[in-house]
């Protein structure tokens, strides 16, 4: 291989890192991610400040040029993404062109190809002012960079049987709303309560709290019926915000920092693994950031788990010797393997960001896995002579 396709590879491996967060705490990808987020917003409110009437010609003209440059940037984005898939652990296997074709077709590449459409729009249909609002699809690309909207799909995913109850609730809380309304006021208010649909409708808008004036029921027994529809409309919102926070907090208790595929694919341990295993890996893992001389493990604690270093450093104190381990390395192992207390303390030199495995998922892990087994019974071996456990 020559020279510069080595460098052209090395460039493309940096540049996926940098795109893609495979590595924690990396300025580039945070300044990068902070230039496109700015860059969003930027323009959805120059989007807005075109759909001003009075607005004097030379500030549209202005705001129509930095949208042109947002789409080159947004279209350099998209094409660098392109260039650099072949680099994802998940799609290696399909080759080059397979690997950018099956990178085009996921959601969010398929957002940011979206983000791109309005100005082909613009140039089918010059003369229509509406199809400058189709620029505003471009709020969606903060999916991709806000790692708390990604936490909230977590939580719906891990939640979605009972929210799905709360949605079987309402909907039979409804019919059985509009059926009562219907019952008692159909005969009174017939053009408003005179069939289902329109009753439905009222007893929507009750559950909701939004009712106005003219959707009052004019007997006591539909009035009666009335505020418990409301009443009913409290539990019925109430319930879904209170199990969305309950796993949002969860979720965000439980790590510290969102774990991505790149992330656990550049750590040795794993990188062998297929795509199914990675993936059912970032559900059992927990992440954890440290600060700067934190005891992450004591000297005589039980073991109960084992840390992956995503970055950052720390420093194993024993008996025998010190070692210092860096970003790819793993400690806490042996005390798992050989069900021993800890007989080393480990500390962060500087703020670290860890992944942690629990013994119960460690040892199915091992069981499952018999290259990470081996890998980790060499680790262990060679660690023997310093005692890191």
């Amino acid at each position: 291989m020559s020279a510069d396709s080595q460098n052209g590879t090395s460039v493309r491996q940096r540049t996926y890192q940098i795109l893609e967060h495979s590595r924690r705490r990396d300025l580039s990808s945070r300044l990068l991610d902070w230039f496109l987020i700015v860059l969003v917003y930027a323009n959805v409110a120059a989007v807005a400040a075109q759909s001003i009437p009075d607005l004097p010609p030379p500030v549209f003209a202005r705001l129509q040029v930095f949208d042109r440059c947002c789409v080159l940037v947004f279209l350099l984005e998209y094409l660098a993404r392109l260039w650099t898939s072949p680099e994802h652990a998940l799609l290696q296997r399909y080759g080059t062109g397979g690997a950018r074709l099956r990178s085009a077709l996921t959601p969010l590449m398929l957002i940011d190809a979206l983000a791109l459409l309005p100005f082909a729009l613009e140039f089918a249909f010059p003369q229509h002012a509406l199809v400058r609002l189709t620029r505003l699809i471009r709020f969606l690309k903060l999916a991709r960079y806000s790692p708390a909207l990604g936490t909230i799909g977590s939580v719906l995913t891990a939640e979605r049987r009972a929210l799905l109850a709360c949605v079987v609730i309402f909907a039979g809380v409804l019919l059985l709303a509009a059926a009562a309304i219907y019952a008692v006021e159909g005969t009174q208010q017939p053009d408003r309560f005179g069939d289902m649909p329109k009753a439905m409708w009222w007893a929507a808008s009750m559950l909701a709290k939004i009712g106005g004036p003219g959707t009052e029921p004019v007997t006591v027994l539909g009035r009666i019926v009335a505020v418990i529809t409301v009443m009913l409309g409290i539990f019925c919102f109430a319930l879904p915000v209170a199990i969305i926070a309950r796993g949002f907090y969860e979720e965000i208790r439980r790590r510290d920092f969102i774990i991505t595929f790149a992330m656990i694919a550049r750590i040795p341990l794993f990188s062998r693994l297929d795509a199914a295993s990675i993936s059912d890996l970032i559900g059992i893992l927990s992440a954890r950031t440290v600060p700067t001389g934190t005891v992450i493990v004591q000297k005589g604690d039980q073991a109960d788990s084992m840390f992956l270093i995503a970055s950052g450093l720390v420093d194993v104190l024993s008996d025998a010797n010190n070692v210092r381990l860096s970003e790819g390395d793993y400690f806490g192992e042996m005390a798992l393997l050989l069900q021993e207390r800890r007989n080393a303390t480990v500390i962060a030199v500087r703020l670290t960001d860890l992944l942690v495995l629990n013994a119960g998922d460690f040892h199915r892990l091992v069981q499952r896995n018999p290259e990470i087994a081996d890998s980790v019974q060499r680790v262990a071996q060679a660690r023997a002579a310093t005692t890191i456990r």
